[in-house]
């Protein structure tokens, strides 16, 4: 008998102890947790510019999750003015999240590898992959000069890095038609 009111007394605790905690658990940021513990999607890949200089490139699915979004009002609309405190490029009137967004761009040159600056970069192209077409290399005196178009067909931009001495500094991300010429030359 002594037995089975222990176990009663037990159980009781339990129950109690679960009822408490249960209370002060908030389940809604258990459930926000679990979604931004998914697996995100990352597709990557390598583009030959020359047999000896390639670029090595990753686009990751965007998780509005991971990210502070800030909204603005216009006359006529609200939209997405800023992520994580930044301004961004990647669409023409930002009213949706961003698709993806590039998550690294590496070139080798030289025997050098070099990490180009890549933030504030989204929706770099359509097809969520990167290609030959969308880059440009110049060599100019003693160092290089990479031009980069991003498009997702709709919010086109573009920018390029400065490399020299195993480094590299990146112009600012431009949607003027002026910074496009690069493209028109041979």
């Amino acid at each position: 008998m002594k037995n089975k009111f222990t176990i009663s007394i037990l159980i009781l605790v339990l129950i109690i102890l679960i009822f408490t905690l249960s209370q002060k658990l908030n389940f809604s940021e258990v459930k926000k947790l679990s979604k931004v513990t998914e697996i995100e999607k990352v597709n990557s890949g390598l583009i030959d510019l020359t047999s000896e200089i390639i670029l090595d490139w990753s686009i990751k699915e965007f998780n509005k999750e991971l990210h502070k979004i800030e909204f603005c009002e216009s006359i006529d609309a609200n939209y997405i003015c800023k992520i994580d405190n930044e301004d961004w490029f990647g669409s023409d009137f930002k009213m949706n999240y961003p698709k993806n967004k590039l998550e690294n761009l590496t070139i080798k040159l030289n025997e050098c590898y070099v990490k180009l600056d890549v933030s504030k970069m989204f929706n770099p192209n359509y097809s969520g992959e990167l290609n030959k077409n969308q880059f440009k290399l110049e060599k100019q005196n003693d160092n290089y000069i990479l031009y980069g178009f991003f498009s997702d067909g709709a919010g086109s931009y573009t920018t390029n890095w400065k490399i020299k001495d195993c480094k590299s500094e990146r112009s600012e991300l431009s949607q003027d038609e002026k910074d496009f010429e690069w493209q028109n030359s041979n």
